[in-house]
């Protein structure tokens, strides 16, 4: 064994073939091509597999002139030095400071010429002052001659003098001369200064405006190496950003593969050993294979798949409606998450719903025991609990909750990624961060689970309703005990808390809560933030018609609902300028087999490791005839609660998925698409329409006295909705229905018979409303029909028309015995 062949594969290097993400994991096929096997058994080892991988789910296939015996999954610490695979490539550019600080100018030419002339002068000047000084000194040397002639004996004195006269004349002349040349020079030099003051002054202003040059030079210098360290600043944060990002994905421990190979010539399957971790099929002989027939070597090919659970994909939606066209576009995305170490370049990726359908593979079928009740002693005033559910019931419904809000047992990724030194410690920032991370797959898995518990308390519901249908007394009395002593069960109460929690209230608006007291301003809001309503009014219009002028997406499949075809964009008057092409999204392939679809994305993807999901266009459906309605409950809330309810008539099954909410061209929110299969309808809750006005005054009560021998109390009370449409004439109506309530008898002598609308109680639809306005104005305001429901509920559907008013009123009289009062059960 220690002559083995052994070749090792790190898993970042190998080509990624395909990526399957299904709602809650990923299963990722490499491939290992042109493997060199020596004859015998070989082992190949692939490290580097992401730490969240499911080590049961790791299989390997190929094709060559070889046999898999052996296949060993470990656990190991991850051999890889980060340094090595992030080098910090500190190539920071050094700061190329260098002033151009400009020579000093040269000196004034002219300036510098008086300066030549005035040394030039100065130093004739000297040469003149030499000369009289020279003159003085010879007259002095004269003069001691003259006065030395009388000492001496034998002088002519007549030579004598003659000859002092001559070299005196001639001293002088050369003193004369010199002093003469001195003045000349020394005005010359005067004059040569002034020139030399008024040139430096000159020279002066020149200076100060270079120096200010200057200053506005280095000021602008000094800007942009401010911008530059802020640039430098900003690239060194991200910098930061990508490392500290790396570093949370980096392995602490990775999985290792080994396979061992037994490459030889085919021989009958009779005789080859069988593999311990799996069995791989025999393959047929390459070309390729058959030109290593020598016994030099063999190659072959291999597949490695394995399934993670930090990769997956979600749903999310767009959708924009349109209630002058009644018709909606949905964009349907999927957001790409990959939490692993790897990074899978240039690879196929499909999107798959498998897990969406199939869940609890470990859950056995229940089997329904028998409910048997027996008498146990008088009656203590308590609940009744086992006439409700049974032991069993209770007993399977919280261990039924109880699976659905259990992750599947994996360690905290604070365990498996980050550098090991910096182990997280309790509180600190990792922990903090791998809490959130945790947070998140959680949230992913726990979707599914979360609607599929939705349906046994949607059965629970409609048990309880049933319930309540029973007679009067018994449900009376029942309803009393439960509301005293009853209490929910805890996992059903916790259970209720995370879908509240998750999902919101149920009836929230898009538009505000669905709490009066604290709902936002609409027209306050759209004056603050949005375009005047005459904009917002016209922009529809003119988005429709761009929209309807060219298709937004060339080339893409276009799903229509309704009968499908491209309506006709002209109006006849209005003159439509040719859009510009818009973008393109490129669409995947869908492909539904039984109960799995499946949506094959265009071209070749890489998904890096990120906490940030990346979106990728599924399809648009464009649907058509929705139908907009609005629910009015004034009893409640004066409010028009509006209502769109679409048909999917595509081949695909919407998820149960976020979706962004744009009614008209004005974004309203967030909202939650519910999950609708093909030829399914859905409806979605707008919020309160602030173009509908409810009025709901304070009812009307007329009380009188009847009966001679037994007196009886008569009530008569008179309710009324009022209803305005406020948008404009030309729009089209609206479709409304009113509820209200008359109270329900439950005792023979409490009698309440409904006056109004006529012929009700009977469970008739009668006609019925008044113009909202007098006269002519309230003429064309629509048509209303009224239904008593069960319960005492009156329904009323309206048709109102833009800019009219209609009036409904509800008027029943309520009459029991004098003495008694009326309370509520």
């Amino acid at each position: 064994m220690d002559s083995l062949p052994k070749q090792e594969y790190r898993i970042r290097d190998l080509p990624t073939k395909s990526v399957t993400l299904f709602p809650t994991r990923a299963q990722i096929v490499r491939e290992i091509k042109d493997v060199t096997l020596r004859p015998g058994p070989n082992e190949i080892t692939v490290v580097g597999l992401t730490p969240t991988t499911d080590e049961h789910s790791i299989k390997v296939e190929g094709t060559g002139s070889a046999i898999i015996t052996d296949i060993t999954v470990e656990l190991l610490p991850n051999r890889d030095i980060f340094e090595d695979i992030y080098p910090d490539s500190d190539s920071d550019k050094e700061d190329s400071d260098q002033d151009d600080d400009d020579a000093e100018e040269k000196a004034n030419a002219a300036l510098e010429e008086v300066k030549d002339k005035i040394q030039e002068l100065k130093d004739e000047q000297n040469r003149a002052e030499e000369g009289v000084a020279s003159a003085a000194s010879r007259l002095k040397f004269l003069d001691a001659y003259g006065n030395s002639l009388d000492k001496k004996r034998g002088v002519d004195i007549e030579v004598s003098v003659e000859t002092y006269r001559k070299e005196r004349e001639k001293v002088f002349g050369d003193h004369m001369s010199g002093s003469v040349r001195v003045r000349e020079l020394a005005k010359k030099i005067l004059d040569l200064g002034k020139e030399q003051q008024r040139l430096e002054k000159l020279a002066f202003k020149e200076q100060c405006k270079a120096a200010k040059a200057k200053a506005r030079v280095e000021r602008a210098k000094a800007k942009l190496r401010e911008k530059e360290s802020r640039r430098e600043l900003e690239r060194l944060n991200e910098k930061n950003r990508i490392r500290k990002e790396r570093e949370n994905f980096w392995p602490r421990c990775c999985y290792t593969v080994r396979i061992t190979l037994e490459a030889a010539n085919f021989t009958p399957s009779s005789s080859r050993r069988s593999s311990i971790a799996s069995v791989s099929d025999v393959k047929v002989m390459t070309e390729k294979d058959t030109a290593h027939d020598d016994g030099s070597a063999y190659t072959c090919d291999l597949s490695l798949s394995y399934v993670t659970s930090a990769a997956f994909w979600s749903p999310s939606y767009d959708l924009a409606l349109s209630t002058t066209a009644s018709t909606a576009m949905l964009c349907f995305d999927a957001q790409l998450t990959n939490m692993t170490s790897e990074t899978w370049s240039n690879s196929k990726v499909t999107l798959s719903t498998s897990q969406t359908t199939f869940a609890g593979l470990q859950d056995a079928i229940p089997t329904l025991a028998p409910w048997r009740v027996k008498l146990g002693g008088r009656w203590n005033g308590g609940p009744q609990n086992d006439l409700i559910t049974s032991n069993e019931e209770r007993k399977e419904q919280g261990a039924w909750q109880a699976t659905q809000v259990v992750s599947n047992a994996q360690k905290p990724r604070a365990q498996l990624f980050g550098l090991s030194n910096q182990l997280p410690q309790p509180g600190s920032a990792l922990s903090l961060q791998d809490y959130q991370m945790q947070l998140m797959l959680l949230e992913q898995q726990n979707k599914k689970r979360l609607m599929m518990a939705k349906e046994p308390m949607q059965q629970q519901m409609q048990q309880q309703q049933i319930q309540q249908q029973m007679s009067a007394p018994q449900r009376r009395d029942e309803l009393q005990m439960y509301q005293s002593n009853a209490a929910p069960l805890p996992a059903q109460n916790a259970f209720n808390n995370m879908a509240t929690t998750s999902y919101g209230a149920p009836g929230a608006g898009l538009f505000g809560t669905s709490d009066m007291s604290q709902q936002p301003n609409v027209e306050s809001r759209k004056a603050a933030f949005g375009a005047s309503a005459a904009n917002m009014s016209s922009f529809p219009n003119k988005a429709l018609k761009s929209r309807k002028a060219s298709q937004p997406f060339p080339g893409a499949p276009q799903y229509t609902t309704e009968g499908g075809g491209a309506e006709d964009s002209s109006d006849g008057g209005d003159t439509i300028l040719e859009p510009q092409p818009s973008l393109a999204f490129q669409e995947s392939s869908f492909e539904e087999t039984g109960l799995t679809a499946t949506y094959d994305l265009p071209n070749l993807k890489t998904l890096k490791p990120s906490t940030t999901a990346s979106k990728q266009r599924v399809a648009r459906l464009a649907f058509s005839s929705v139908q907009f309605s609005h629910t009015v409950i004034a009893k409640y809330r004066p409010a028009a609660y509006l209502k769109a309810k679409l048909r999917n008539a595509s081949k695909l099954t919407l998820l149960r998925g976020p979706t962004g909410l744009t009614l008209d061209g004005t974004f309203l929110g967030r909202s939650t698409l519910p999950r609708c299969s093909a030829g399914d309808t859905f409806s979605l809750s707008l919020g309160v329409d602030p173009a509908i006005k409810v009025a709901y005054p304070k009812p009307d009560v007329k009380r009188s006295t009847t009966g001679v021998f037994t007196k009886g109390d008569n009530s008569v009370y008179t309710r009324t909705v009022t209803l305005v449409n406020t948008r404009a004439a030309a729009g089209k109506p609206v479709t409304l229905a009113v509820l209200d309530q008359v109270p329900v008898s439950e005792d023979e002598k409490l009698r309440v018979d409904v006056q109004v609308p006529r012929g009700v109680s009977g469970g008739n639809v009668v006609a019925t409303g008044m113009p909202g306005k007098e006269g002519k104005e309230g003429e064309g305001w629509g048509k209303a029909t009224a239904a008593m429901k069960k319960g005492g509920e009156v329904c009323w559907d309206v048709v109102l028309n833009a800019g009219k008013s209609v009036r409904l009123t509800l008027e029943y009289d309520v009459s029991f015995p004098t003495g008694e009062r009326v309370v509520q059960c």
